[in-house]
């Protein structure tokens, strides 16, 4: 993994979004307390028998956000928000290497310890907020689609009217009282009109229950 002043300076140069959220620094899945400490060694530190000091994350990211004011106002500005500045020695190389003006700098330490990012389920969390979302749409969709089979199904009864007749619809009329079975093969004519009945509905009126009644009383 890349130390954070790499990070930024590939940001930074490919004009990728940096989000400062609270008390860290997003960059896409990774992430860095603003406060973490980079390898670029503060100027005038480290120097006669003086510890290193570097600059923090936060502190980089305040003057690239603020490159376009004079140095002067850019000091007066994070003294104000408690940032700490970048020396002005060290601003014009800090600036051409985190603009790719330069590959790297003397003042970078290469021997600094690295703090390593924390990586942000970015995409898992991304992933569950989408399905949350679909869960809370109304069904609209499942409703229509109920309504469209409801319309096909009574088409589709509407166009065996002149169908095949069902064992079902048969069992109805054996049980009303209707017909013989052995009617329908016994007396053509009588079949004519029992296939004409059940092939109406599937539930039979009393007009053609009458009819019926009638039919086979004559």
């Amino acid at each position: 993994m890349a130390d954070v002043l790499s990070v930024l300076r590939q940001y930074n140069i490919q004009k990728k979004e940096i989000v400062a959220k609270g008390d860290e620094v997003i960059f896409g899945e990774f992430s860095w307390p603003k406060n973490v400490k980079t390898n670029y060694i503060i100027w005038g530190t480290g120097k006669e028998g003086q510890p290193k000091e570097y600059y923090t994350l936060d502190s980089i990211l305040f003057l690239l956000n603020n490159v376009h004011l004079p140095h002067s106002s850019y000091v007066r500005r994070a003294a104000t928000e408690n940032i700490p500045v970048v020396r002005r020695p060290d601003r014009k190389d800090l600036l051409a290497y985190l603009n790719g003006e330069s590959s790297t700098s003397t003042s970078i330490d290469r021997s600094a310890p690295i703090e390593i990012g924390l990586q942000r389920p970015t995409q898992v969390k991304r992933a569950a907020d989408e399905v949350s979302s679909e869960a809370k749409k109304p069904r609209i969709e499942d409703e229509e689609r109920v309504r469209l089979d409801k319309e096909r199904l009574a088409a589709r009864l509407e166009g065996h009217k002149e169908g095949i007749v069902q064992t079902d619809q048969i069992r109805v009329c054996c049980e009303l009282g209707l017909f013989s079975p052995m009617l329908i093969f016994q007396d053509a004519h009588f079949s004519y009109w029992l296939l004409l009945l059940l092939c109406v509905f599937t539930g039979l009126t009393v007009r053609f229950r009458l009819t019926c009644l009638r039919f086979r009383n004559a």
